[in-house]
């Protein structure tokens, strides 16, 4: 079992992002059911190492650890970048003096697996959330057709006030959470407080609206009037929201278009920010455009600059470079 891996941005200089935790002491790995723990391969020295937070840390307790974290990167020969999610986050850092950007993570989402589909409306709502208080699932409960997506488990045990919804048993494959998420009239977002929140992204580009609570941790980024309706946390009011998209139907081609503009902003800036860093080190103009290009092409998406642990320690410096290279 793998708990950590790296996205491959560059080679030369070595640069690499990762999501949250601090995966450069040991890799954590089961073999023969015992936990065992493998260092990186000595080859393996990224120059940069870009950070994305997976949860809202816009408090000064959150931000000092993650600037002890930078401290102990730059020890190890590493300059790190944090990359927050959300306007506030963004301020917090900039007061704290640690390198990085604001670069709303919901970018990495795969949008060629995400897409809008010609499927019957069969629920008034889908909500993808896992069963725990924070995502605040009993605020649907006046939903009479809705459809909760979970990493599997008992919704109807876990929450008998949504005993009238469908739900998952096991983990669904990405082709057919589209495809549920194509046969809802809106995604539900009712958490109020996490990270960048992929689920919001990943309804949007399916082309069918939003209801969200107020929210902190960025999800908003991606957010419109055209797109979304914020209300109180209230079971009422988010009943009320979902039939009000229901009557106004919007176009699903073209909520994805604006969800997809408003990616390829966030893209070609986070690829002239890296194309600004291999300037610096060697001397080397990248296209920012020709990276996007290259980072985020069909069909995987960045998905396959993707590198696991176990597969990191099967490969040579020499292999990185000629598999990921731009």
């Amino acid at each position: 079992m793998l708990f950590h891996g790296f996205y491959i941005l560059n080679t030369q200089p070595l640069i690499v992002s990762f999501l949250g935790s601090y995966p450069f002491f040991s890799g954590i790995v089961y073999e023969q059911n015992k936990i065992q723990y493998k260092p990186l391969p000595k080859w393996f020295r990224p120059k940069h190492v870009l950070e994305h937070i997976p949860g809202w840390c816009a408090t000064p307790k959150q931000m000092l650890s993650r600037k002890l974290k930078a401290s102990l990167h730059s020890l190890e020969g590493r300059t790190h970048h944090l990359m927050v999610n959300a306007s506030d986050e963004e301020q917090l850092r900039k007061r704290f003096f640690i390198r990085g950007g604001h670069f709303n993570q919901n970018f990495y989402i795969n949008e060629y697996l995400y897409q809008v589909l010609d499927e019957p409306k069969v629920y008034d709502a889908i909500y993808t959330a896992q069963l725990n208080s924070s995502k605040r699932l009993g605020l649907a409960k006046d939903i009479e057709k809705l459809m909760v997506v979970s990493y599997g488990g008992d919704l109807h045990a876990y929450c008998p006030e949504l005993k009238h919804a469908d739900f998952n048993r096991s983990f669904l494959p990405r082709t057919e959470l589209a495809k549920k998420y194509n046969q809802s009239s809106v995604g539900l977002i009712l958490s109020a407080m996490e990270g960048a929140n992929l689920a919001s992204s990943e309804y949007l580009l399916c082309g069918i609206p939003v209801v969200s609570t107020p929210s902190k941790g960025g999800r908003d980024e991606f957010f419109t009037p055209e797109n979304t309706i914020i209300v109180p946390p209230e079971a009422e009011a988010v009943a009320q929201a979902v039939e009000t998209w229901k009557k106004l139907a919007p176009d699903p081609q073209t909520i994805r278009a604006s969800t997809l503009k408003r990616m390829h902003e966030w893209r070609l800036q986070y690829c002239e920010y890296i194309a600004r860093l291999v300037e610096k080190e060697t001397g080397e103009k990248k296209s920012p455009e020709m990276m996007v290009e290259k980072l985020f092409a069909a069909p995987n998406g960045i998905q396959s600059r993707y590198l696991k642990w176990e597969e990191l320690h099967q490969m040579s410096q020499s292999q990185l470079n000629a598999n990921f290279s731009i």
